[in-house]
């Protein structure tokens, strides 16, 4: 059984709740009630947006098909300069709409529309993504008839060659290097039996919104990526599961929105720098030490061996803020890293890159 935690969260910089999130929640409640796929919704669909707007008719008319209808859809713009916002108020009334101002990154913005809601569940999707009509169904299927789950990933394939995998849940090696389970295999139905993965993809998973929060939501400091690895992390160490529905099919643009504002490489450099910090995070000291130290030595070329001294900095800088939320994890935490070793890949190298 899953640990109800109940204890007064460390302050974490923009994670309260200010009374402009009091006066938006007010706003969407009133707007609940006049339209919506339910006026009683037990799920709320939220998609973080920047500059989405080639992607979002899309994704917005996957929902509207949807066969499960007690959801509700909240679109947390982050400062968006294309005509995503106005296109999403005229075309769909029924989508909610948050907007911060700025870009205030994924983790951030997602913690935001986890907090402006009060339904038990909540999906989080990219704007990139198109689902099966049948998505919703199956996911949240498994979250209400097994409380021990906090996260369900789908089956994902990529929207430009949809007979091949984007993944199906997400794999850690024991250096914290994360990849997409069977990401670039023809889908063969190789990975159709539900199975427990270490993480979920925040692109088009659903979670247990207590567990969610109970963890502390993402870590803020991951302006974007790795804030799911590092969420789940904690959630099974809480004594949570993260799992996959593979009959949840959907299809991603992959690095549609990334590719059009920055490189896949700076998203593997970012990825890493926030990889240092949830290991320093969640490992027991021993495995810490192994890891951080195989980090150092690991075989890199010159210029990529700077970015990675530039991120163990960062995290240098950090480190009494990390220290503080280690102690939150590692104080509440009922699994040993031994309990979860088979979720860990016994390897420092990742089979995929991007």
């Amino acid at each position: 059984m899953p640990v109800i935690l109940r204890y007064t969260w460390p302050k974490i910089e923009g994670s309260s709740m200010t009374e402009q999130h009091e006066a938006n929640r007010s706003r969407l409640d009133r707007h609940r009630t006049r339209r919506g796929p339910s006026t009683a919704p037990r799920i709320t669909l939220i998609i973080v947006n920047f500059n989405g707007e080639r992607f979002l008719p899309e994704l917005l008319e996957g929902l509207a098909a949807q066969s499960r209808r007690d959801f509700a859809t909240l679109l947390v713009d982050n400062g968006s300069t294309d005509g995503g916002i106005a296109l999403v108020r005229s075309a769909y009334p029924w989508v909610e709409v948050d907007e911060t101002g700025r870009n205030l990154g994924f983790a951030r913005a997602a913690n935001r529309g986890v907090r402006l809601v009060t339904t038990p569940y909540v999906g989080l999707l990219n704007p990139d993504i198109r689902p099966e009509p049948d998505w919703l169904d199956w996911p949240a299927a498994v979250l209400e008839g097994d409380p021990t789950v906090a996260a369900v990933a789908p089956k994902m394939r990529l929207a430009d060659r949809p007979n091949v995998l984007n993944g199906v849940g997400g794999c850690m090696n024991r250096l914290g290097y994360t990849w997409d389970r069977g990401m670039g295999e023809e889908d063969r139905g190789q990975y159709d039996s539900p199975a427990e993965v270490f993480f979920a993809p925040a692109a088009a998973s659903l979670f247990r919104r207590e567990a969610f929060l109970a963890a502390g939501g993402f870590d803020e400091r991951f302006f974007m990526y790795h804030e799911d690895v590092d969420l789940a992390w904690t959630l099974w160490l809480f004594g949570y599961r993260v799992v996959t529905e593979p009959r949840a099919v959907v299809y991603h643009h992959f690095g549609g929105t990334t590719r059009e504002q920055r490189s896949l490489s700076w998203r593997e450099i970012l990825g890493e720098r926030n990889n240092i910090r949830a290991l320093l995070k969640h490992y027991e000291p021993s495995n810490l030490a192994r890891a951080l130290t195989a980090l150092v030595l690991l075989p890199q070329s010159p210029r990529r061996k700077l970015l990675q001294m530039r991120n163990f900095l960062w995290n240098l800088v950090l480190l009494p803020e990390t220290l503080k939320r280690r102690r939150f994890v590692q104080r509440r935490r009922v699994r040993s890293d031994a309990e979860l070793a088979y979720l860990v890949e016994a390897r420092d190298d990742v089979p995929v890159r991007l």
